[in-house]
């Protein structure tokens, strides 16, 4: 490693920030005010839009209304057009000025406007009064304010670079220096030029790529091992664990109609725990023994008393969710020959998948069907238009694979399809998915027992 030089390149840094930041600061404050004076002539004129809708909608309502024989039929037509825009604020008083309907009964808001329209009721004058506000806008100053103080910084940043030209190829020499020490080539050392704190710095990376490349060997040595069973497994023991929270919050909140459904979600938890037991039992063996498969103790199942069982454990969970859970189920019997407790994993991934990504409110749909010597089982729920693009089903049951980007950030790990195609496949079944109008359908096909 060399030693600290003489030579500095502090000052000529120290002049180039500061001309970019005056350059930035001026460029903010001019910006500012005019964008500050385009968006007050712009939110005016948005103020004067939504006055104006709101006049169309208490002249729209005020027609619906005249006539109506009943006040209990004005209520009722106010709540129906308020559910398809919520917006306004109604009230309602005869010529006396009594309280006929209000729309709210709490704490009275601040309004920006009011306006009024008269109908009647079997000859009898009304008045219908509309209060409601102007779009909150303040956040989109926030935004305006980022923008700029963004751009002032992008400003900021290419006058600086545009100056320290001279010296920016030699650090970006060592920035491809560093890109391929992190790659792990350590045979490329940064050749060193000069006698600044530049090089000085190319100095000391080469030193800790000598460091690093010392300790590789090592740590690619601990990292092989059973890394990808014990993340799935990990995966999936969260999902019981989720259902035992949910029915023992039930519990513990009150929410249950008498004792017998206490003892029902009581022995849902119990059946949970001991199903979390065993995934844990299997994590364990797993993480003992790196060349054993997974033994799968197939027995045959009742297919359409396996998903009522199902539905019976999960449909809180489901309904409370916005999704409506619909089970159709085949007037035959059929029996398949598979493991229990891995086909709960698979109808827990599913459930658990169309919770957290399905368009709501919606429904989800199991069914089973005969098809000659197979047993078919689909699996349904709505999803956003436009949610898929082609190829996705293609992938979707790729490890790791996210659809929504928003939804990688901790929240999903990716593994619960790959999961349960694995275990399907296990079970000497098929799984594939398929876009079917606003619908997700997840298909799976089973060998029927004879």
């Amino acid at each position: 490693m060399r030693s600290k030089s003489g030579k500095s390149l502090r000052t000529e840094f120290l002049g180039y920030f500061f001309i970019s930041i005056i350059t930035a600061v001026l460029f903010g404050i001019i910006s500012f005010y005019i964008i500050a004076s385009i968006y007050a002539q712009a939110t005016l004129e948005l103020n004067i839009e939504e006055k104006e809708n709101a006049e169309l909608f208490i002249d729209d309502m005020s027609n619906r209304l005249d006539g109506l024989s009943s006040i209990e039929g004005v209520k009722s037509e106010i709540r129906y057009m308020l559910s398809t825009d919520g917006a306004y604020h109604i009230n309602v008083v005869d010529e006396k000025g009594e309280l006929l309907y209000t729309s709210s009964e709490g704490t009275q808001q601040k309004r920006d406007y009011i306006l009024y329209r008269t109908f009647s009721i079997n000859g009898n004058n009304n008045i219908l009064f509309l209060e409601g506000r102007y779009k909150d806008r303040s956040y989109e100053e926030d935004i305006l304010a980022m923008i700029i103080i963004l751009m002032s910084i992008i400003l900021f940043v290419f006058i600086f670079f545009r100056l320290a030209n001279r010296r920016i190829n030699y650090i970006h020499e060592i920035s491809e220096s560093v890109d391929r020490i992190s790659v792990g080539d350590h045979e490329s050392p940064i050749i060193l030029a000069g006698n600044d704190e530049l090089t000085l710095l190319a100095d000391n990376i080469n030193y800790m790529s000598r460091s690093i490349k010392d300790r590789k060997e090592y740590e690619i040595k601990i990292e092989r091992s059973k890394k990808e069973l014990v993340t799935n497994m990990s995966h999936d023991l969260r999902t019981p664990l989720t259902s035992i929270i949910g029915y023992l919050s039930l519990i513990v909140e009150g929410n249950y109609e008498d004792e017998k459904m206490l003892n029902e979600y009581a022995s849902i938890c119990f059946n949970k725990s001991q199903q979390l037991k065993k995934l844990i039992n299997r994590l364990f063996e797993y993480s003992k023994l790196t060349s054993e498969k997974l033994k799968v103790e197939k027995v045959n199942l009742d297919i359409n008393r396996f998903i009522d069982q199902i539905r019976g454990e999960y449909f809180h969970i489901v309904e409370e969710n916005d999704l409506k859970f619909e089970v159709r189920l085949t007037e035959e019997k059929p029996q398949i020959n598979g493991d229990p407790l891995l086909m709960v994993r698979v109808f827990e991934n599913l459930i658990y998948n169309a919770v957290k990504y399905a368009k709501k409110p919606g429904k989800l749909t199991i069914a089973t069907s005969v098809k000659g010597e197979y047993v078919m089982v689909q699996v349904a729920n709505t999803i956003e238009k436009k949610q898929f693009k082609k190829g996705d089903m293609e992938n979707i049951f790729e490890r790791m694979f996210i659809k929504d980007k928003s939804r990688s950030s901790g929240k999903s790990s990716g593994l619960g399809l790959a999961i349960s195609r694995e275990i399907v496949e296990m079970n000497d079944g098929r799984i594939w998915a398929e876009i079917i109008g606003n619908n997700i359908v997840f298909f799976m096909r089973f060998k029927k027992v004879a």
